[in-house]
C-alpha cells in the first residue's frame, strides 16, 4: 500500500516563504514544468548545482548553518558522495515526513518517468536513465555532516557533494517502509 503525505504535515517556520502546493512546501530544487506547475519528483539541475556550490539548504534555498545534512541512500553512504544537497536539519525533518520517499511511504520507485511535462527545461527525475523504475525502494540514511567538496560525480556527470571521513559528524539509517520499521523516523 502507498500512501502518501497530506497537508497535515506541518510546515517549519523556515519553510513558510515557499510555495504550498497541495498543502506541501515545494522545495527550492523542485522543478517546474514549462506551463508553471511544480513537478515532486523532479529536480532543476541549475537551482540543484547552484545549492550544492554556494552551500545552500535544497529545500528552503537559504544558506546552510555550521552543521546540516544529506539524505543519501546505501549506494551513496557507500560510496561517500551526496547526489543531491543538504539540508538544515529542520528542513531535513520535514522532507522526511513530507516526501514519500524519504517517509517510506513508498515501497517502490516509479515503473515510468511521466517526464513528457518536462521536455525542454533544465530537469532530471529521481532517476534519470530509469535505471530503479518499478524497483523496491532503496533504504535511506541521515548523514550529519560539516563540511564537503563539489565535483561532478563521475557515474552522472551532474555536481556532487564528495564527503570526506573528516567531514561527516554521523550517519542514521532511516526507517522505512522496505524495513517495515515505521515510515520517516531515525533508527
Amino acid at each position: 500500500m502507498q500512501t502518501h503525505p497530506t497537508a497535515a504535515t506541518p510546515i517549519p517556520l523556515r519553510l513558510l516563504h515557499r510555495p504550498v502546493v497541495a498543502g506541501l512546501a515545494v522545495p527550492w530544487i523542485t522543478a517546474r514544468t514549462p506551463n508553471g506547475p511544480y513537478r515532486f519528483g523532479a529536480v532543476d539541475t541549475g537551482r540543484a548545482a547552484a545549492a550544492l556550490e554556494r552551500r545552500w539548504c535544497q529545500i528552503c534555498g537559504q544558506p546552510l548553518d555550521a552543521r546540516f545534512v544529506f539524505a543519501m541512500r546505501d549506494r551513496d553512504v557507500d560510496r561517500s558522495i551526496a547526489a543531491e544537497a543538504a539540508m538544515h536539519p529542520e528542513c531535513f525533518r520535514y522532507s522526511t515526513q513530507a516526501c514519500p520517499m524519504l517517509a517510506g511511504s513508498m515501497s517502490h520507485y516509479r515503473s515510468t518517468a511521466r517526464g513528457g511535462d518536462l521536455a525542454g527545461i533544465s530537469a532530471i527525475l529521481g532517476d534519470p536513465h530509469g535505471v530503479r523504475a518499478g524497483k523496491r525502494a532503496e533504504r535511506w540514511h541521515a548523514v550529519w555532516a560539516r563540511d564537503y567538496i563539489v565535483f561532478d560525480d563521475p557515474l552522472t556527470g551532474l555536481a556532487a557533494a564528495l564527503l570526506r571521513p573528516h567531514h561527516i559528524v554521523r550517519v542514521r539509517p532511516l526507517a522505512t517502509w522496505a524495513q517495515g520499521s515505521g515510515a520517516g523516523r531515525l533508527l
